[in-house]
């Protein structure tokens, strides 16, 4: 499952907050799939 990349430039515009970061080669368990870069990418969400 997961979440289609045609669909995050008009999800973003929608939340004010929101930043889009494309993770290749992870699924709906981009956490799982790619932990180096989802938490590199949650570090640079919250800094």
């Amino acid at each position: 499952m997961v979440f289609p990349v045609d669909l995050v430039e008009d999800t973003v515009k929608l939340i004010p907050s929101a930043r889009a970061v494309v993770i290749e080669e992870a699924g709906h368990m981009a956490h799982i799939d790619q932990p180096r870069i989802w938490l590199d990418a949650i570090a640079d969400f919250l800094s």
